[in-house]
């Protein structure tokens, strides 16, 4: 709407609009007097253009999409710490922090005392903090302190949720309907919470009342039991159903983390040059991304639905290798594909590459 209102349309219908008697060339006194009108009007109806399209949540810039899902309580997701799990020689005071390459932690909680492990927080909010595993240094002195190790993640950290995520978001929860402890309902609040990438609801699925919620994380692979126990005591901490979490009074909810089945492989490879030894670490590589793409996958799905592993795809990932000529015989636990149980994702067991002809 409005494309067409430029200067030069807007000048000539203003001119059209005078009488052929009077002059109206480019530098006549009637010329001269409609121009700058003509561009003060093109600018009015380029702005009246803008705000069109902020005035729509499928069209408007991030600020403006703010400000529209404001209005039903929806706010984007603001970047999360990463918290992880520290294993160290000696117990340590809560408070010490150390640092890994650009990251800095805090110690904030004692897990295992016998076993000297710690909770971690990154100091950096984002996903960068996911990657932080392995020793540590100690900013301070630590008398007696031999090692020092991130050992694993417990919360992934989260980057600002993206505008296209967000606008996504808004209008899904515009479309569920989301009330009073339905369906939509626990999806929409499993999702709002820290290290939350996905959920299945599952409901009545242990008689009436009853309630499970399978989560996976932000990195799409199965939440540590620590982030469970969190999300659990934010549904229904007593498992009573008497509504001293977030879930209605009368639904007992359990919470439990996605599972994981491995997947064992093989395939026959016929090779341009090299032998199959020197690709079987790019092959694993290629056959996890097809995995966490399944992964994804599954976030989207209802608790009805299950992913399902074809070999075929996996063929096609692997022919992307640029030394490997052929793929052929292709095989997933044995069959050509599998279909997992609706509350399990894929994970690579073992790859076996045999060398073709």
């Amino acid at each position: 709407m409005y494309e067409n209102m430029t200067y030069e349309f807007i000048e000539n219908r203003m001119l059209s609009r005078v009488s052929p008697k009077f002059d109206k060339r480019e530098g006549s006194i009637i010329f001269d007097a409609t121009a700058p009108v003509s561009f003060e009007l093109a600018e009015a109806y380029m702005m009246a253009r803008v705000i069109l399209n902020e005035t729509f949540a499928t069209t408007a810039s991030r600020e403006y999409l703010i400000m529209r899902a404001s209005e039903f309580n929806i706010y984007p997701e603001e970047a999360t710490f990463a918290e992880m799990e520290g294993q160290f020689s000696k117990a340590i005071p809560i408070g010490s922090r150390f640092n890994y390459e650009n990251y800095n932690f805090t110690v904030t909680e004692l897990l295992n005392h016998g076993a000297h492990t710690y909770k971690l927080v990154c100091e950096t909010a984002g996903v960068g903090g996911n990657t932080c595993i392995g020793d540590v240094i100690p900013i301070g002195n630590l008398g007696g302190l031999e090692t020092a190790k991130i050992t694993k993640i417990i919360t992934p950290g989260e980057d600002e949720e993206d505008t296209e995520v967000f606008r996504s978001r808004y209008i899904a929860a515009l479309k569920s309907k989301a009330y009073g402890g339905n369906g939509a309902d626990y999806k929409e609040k499993a999702l709002a919470q820290n290290g939350v990438g996905g959920v299945k609801v599952y409901r009545c699925w242990n008689g009436g009342g009853t309630v499970k919620l399978v989560i996976l994380n932000t990195q799409y692979s199965a939440p540590d039991s620590e982030m469970i126990e969190t999300i659990q005591n934010v549904f229904d901490p007593t498992k009573d159903g008497k509504g001293y979490g977030i879930a209605p009074i009368g639904h007992i909810v359990t919470v439990t983390g996605v599972k994981t089945q491995p997947i064992n492989i093989t395939a026959t490879i016929t090779m341009k040059s090299g032998d199959v030894s020197s690709i079987q670490s790019l092959a694993e590589t290629k056959i996890k991304a097809y995995f966490l793409k399944k992964a994804q996958e599954w976030t989207a799905e209802t608790d009805k639905e299950s992913v399902t592993v074809r070999g075929s795809f996996i063929l096609a990932e692997l022919l992307t290798i640029d030394t490997i000529a052929d793929v052929t015989n292709v095989t997933v636990n044995n069959n050509s594909a599998v279909t997992l149980d609706s509350d399990a994702i894929p994970v690579i067991g073992t790859v076996i590459l045999k060398a073709g002809g």
